[in-house]
C-alpha cells in the first residue's frame, strides 16, 4: 500500500504567506514541527535585530544559514570514518599480534 499523501498549508513567519506543501502522512508531525522551529527562530532573529530594520526575506536567509551551520555540525560529529578506520586499524594489529602467539 502506498504512503498517503497530504497537503497541508505552513505558515513559516508569523502572519505571513501560508506554503502548501505535500508530505506523505507519516512526516507530519516533523514537517509541522519544522515549521515551528523555523518561526521560532525567526521570531528570535527579529527581535534581535530589530534596530538593523532587516526585511523578512533577510532574517529567513539568516535563520537558513544558521540551521545549516547546526545541520554541518551535526553531521560533522556522526561522521564515524575515522572512527571506523580506527578501530579497522587495531583489529588487524589484534590479529597480527594473536598469529605471532
Amino acid at each position: 500500500m502506498p504512503d498517503e499523501i497530504l497537503d497541508i498549508q505552513l505558515e513559516i513567519i508569523p502572519k505571513g504567506r501560508k506554503y502548501p506543501v505535500r508530505i506523505i502522512a507519516d512526516d507530519e508531525e516533523l514537517v509541522r514541527e519544522a515549521a515551528k522551529q523555523l518561526r521560532q527562530k525567526f521570531i528570535a532573529y527579529k527581535q534581535a535585530y530589530s534596530e538593523a530594520e532587516l526585511s523578512d526575506k533577510d532574517l529567513m536567509t539568516m535563520v537558513a544559514i544558521d540551521i545549516a551551520v547546526s545541520h554541518l555540525q551535526l553531521e560533522r560529529n556522526n561522521d564515524k570514518t575515522s572512527f571506523i578506520t580506527k578501530i579497522q586499524q587495531l583489529n588487524e594489529k589484534l590479529k597480527d599480534y594473536l598469529k605471532e602467539q
